[in-house]
């Protein structure tokens, strides 16, 4: 895991490129300890920040193929990398330095970019043929590493984050997007490949760009292979069962010792189960709320069956930051504004997982992939004779209820000159994903599949990797895995979930074991234990002021009258508002585009 960015000219002579990426690569230094990199040549210039996990001590950035005719900086893993590395010519295979990035360089100069298809794991790269004066851009099918890019008539620029591109991008005016603002607020994330700068856009997941210069703009190459297209046949049980061992055994690919954490229920001990097995994990963390120890229920479960895994358990009291220092934890560790708190907590744990490891294992997606939320349950019921917008608005689950109340949303609070712009936003679900075509036939799975590849990319692919790496820890779960994805998705609903049996095919890892009767108790949420609605209200002058006397009121984004009553708002509401606020102060109020 890495920071990465680069700067190509697309007319000579048109910009000092190495003058300006000293700043790039200055603004990637926090995502990487372990050492920078750098590459320039009349055309372009690479940076890289190293955060070594595999070849720690030899893959260093950037990288060459052994004929040195392409180039590479990249963030994140190839995890199945030694399998991968058998798949090369031996004269190739016996050249190479090590490393898991090196084995995927290797088989894109034998292959070119067929061969980012057989990639597993979370990774964002730039490839450079010196030879073709290409520059080519890929992400995992999740997105999981996030990869931004800024395009002009002289020069095209890519990075890990925004703020890095903002670095060296001094001379250029960056406008923020006001309707991206706006679905910002209402949605809780950003459709498509939108920022909330106009000109800079995401590299999509699974998108492959290709730019050169000379060339208009970046042209997007075939994508990979969807999730929804890696498999020609159903899985059953058994296949299941080896896809979760080989996703674990993925997730634990590391030549630093890697620390679990740990909140006691049925996700985390089958990580921590397998970390057992395959490796020595460095520390199970577990984060508990100080406010209220003695009612915290994920603490007493992960203090239990810590006791039955043989393992020490490192207890880590959270208590909501102050305002100032939540403020500050947003600007110092996020690229762009968050949208749900659970940073803060997370923040907590990154930073007590740093004390053991570089990288850090969790059990987040599990739930979304083995269908382990009451919602999706109920949505069977739910789906039945309703649309797509109805069963989400009839939902408990709040990210369902603010996507299906986006053109209210729109109405109620965005400007008149601004509300008529968020049409070019298009689809809100941000159709076509993976399996969106079981819309309805599966409503089930196109849940399952909404929340996956759309509603959890913004806050927990994005605000995770940023975080984490800003506190010098990777964060990794074998359950984003996506042969493990393909496995349970091509399952029918009834034997994918069961009412009466949550997360069944999780369970399986259990079967034979002491721990086999374990998990019954009804899941708890973070939320349950630390209550952010209570923090605001405790915080209220301070924190309303931050919003009323903020940014936001002078960007013209907002009708009058729009911020009045903010009492009466929802508490995820109102915590998009502050973050979006504070983003603004932080970013130096740009301007708006079309003011």
């Amino acid at each position: 895991m890495c920071g990465i960015g680069g700067i190509l000219l697309k007319r000579r002579p048109s910009l000092d490129h190495r003058a300006m990426a000293v700043p790039l690569g200055a603004s990637l230094a926090h995502r990487g300890r372990d050492g920078t990199g750098a590459f320039s040549d009349d055309w372009i210039s690479l940076h890289s920040a190293r955060h070594a996990v595999i070849a720690v001590d030899d893959a260093r950035q950037p990288l060459f193929d052994c004929e040195r005719a392409l180039v590479m900086v990249g963030n994140g893993e190839v995890l199945n990398y030694r399998e991968l590395s058998h798949r090369l010519p031996a004269d190739r295979r016996r050249r190479m330095p090590p490393g898991d990035l090196q084995v995927a360089l290797e088989l894109c100069a034998e292959r070119g970019t067929a061969a980012f298809e057989d990639l597993r794991g979370p990774f964002a790269l730039a490839v450079w043929d010196s030879t073709a004066h290409e520059l080519t851009l890929v992400r995992d099918r999740l997105g999981e590493r996030p990869l931004y890019y800024y395009d002009s008539p002289d020069l095209f620029a890519f990075a890990s984050e925004l703020r890095c591109l903002t670095a060296c991008l001094r001379g250029e005016t960056l406008r923020l997007d006001p309707a991206n603002a706006l679905a910002f607020l209402g949605l809780g994330r950003l459709p498509g490949d939108r920022t909330l700068y106009q000109d800079v856009r995401s590299v999509p997941a699974g998108g492959v760009l290709r730019i050169a210069p000379g060339a208009a703009g970046p042209r997007a190459a075939a994508p990979l292979t969807p999730v929804s297209g890696l498999r020609a046949a159903p899985a059953d049980e058994t296949e299941i069962g080896q896809l979760i061992d080989q996703a674990h055994r993925r997730a634990l690919v590391a030549d630093r010792p890697v620390a679990v954490g740990f909140s006691g229920g049925i996700d985390s001990s089958a990580v921590l189960k397998a970390a057992l097995e395959h490796a020595e994990p460095a520390a199970a963390v577990t984060v508990f709320s100080a406010r209220c120890p003695d009612e915290d229920e994920n603490l007493r479960r992960a203090r239990a069956l810590a006791r039955k895994f043989g393992v020490d358990l490192h207890e880590v009291p959270f208590r909501i930051p102050s305002l100032d220092a939540t403020a500050d934890l947003l600007n110092d560790t996020l690229d762009a504004p968050a949208a749900e708190p659970l940073v803060l907590h997370n923040d907590a744990l990154h930073r007590a997982a740093r004390e053991h490891s570089a990288v850090l294992l969790g059990g987040h997606g599990a739930d979304e992939v083995f269908g382990g939320y009451v919602r999706y349950a109920a949505l069977r019921a739910d789906a039945v004779d309703a649309t797509t917008e109805e069963w989400m608005a009839m939902s408990l689950w709040e990210r369902w209820n603010r996507t299906a109340g986006w053109h209210k949303f729109v109405t109620d609070f965005g400007s008149d000159a601004v509300a008529p712009r968020t049409a070019a936003l298009g689809d809100v679900l941000d159709r076509p994903f993976p399996y969106s075509s079981a819309e309805h036939r599966d409503p089930v799975l196109f849940g399952q599949a909404l929340d996956l590849f759309r509603l959890m990319t913004y806050d927990n692919f994005r605000a995770t990797d940023e975080n984490g790496i800003a506190r010098g820890v990777e964060v990794r779960s074998p359950f984003f895995d996506i042969d493990l994805v393909a496995g349970v998705f091509s399952l029918p609903a009834e034997r994918r979930i069961r009412p009466d049996a949550p997360k069944h095919l999780l369970r399986g890892v259990f079967r034979g074991t002491p721990l086999a009767g374990e998990f019954t108790e009804r899941k708890v949420g973070f939320d349950d234990h630390f209550s952010y609605s209570d923090w605001m209200t405790d915080n209220w002058p301070d924190f309303s002021a931050a919003i009323v006397d903020g940014p936001l009121t002078d960007l013209g984004i907002l009708r009058d009258g729009a911020l009045a009553d903010l009492e009466k708002f929802d508490w995820r509401l109102l915590w998009r508002l502050f973050s979006l606020s504070t983003w603004l102060e932080r970013e130096g109020r740009p301007p708006v585009a079309g003011n």
